[in-house]
């Protein structure tokens, strides 16, 4: 499966998108604690132009990559597979 780093999708900047799966992956810091609303916002308007959001907390990513690695895999299966 191919990423794209720092992907434009319409108004927003993607932390990772997997275009052929229509995938985005967000990595999220402590800045996004008080973020919620605009988060809800953003992943709906990503979804309006069909894509997933997976959102990754920042320390996951940090000291348990395996895991956050899993998380991804498994939302690709969810959405089906690059061919």
């Amino acid at each position: 499966m191919r990423f794209r780093r720092q992907a434009v999708l319409g108004r927003y900047i993607a932390d990772f998108v997997a275009p052929r799966a229509k995938l985005v992956v967000e990595v999220d810091g402590e800045v996004h604690g008080g973020r919620a609303a605009a988060d809800a916002r953003r992943d709906r308007d990503l979804g309006r132009m069909g894509y997933r959001v997976l959102r990754l907390p920042r320390a996951l990513v940090q000291e348990r990559l395996e895991e956050a690695v899993a998380r991804v895999v498994a939302a690709l299966g969810e959405g089906g597979r690059e061919r």
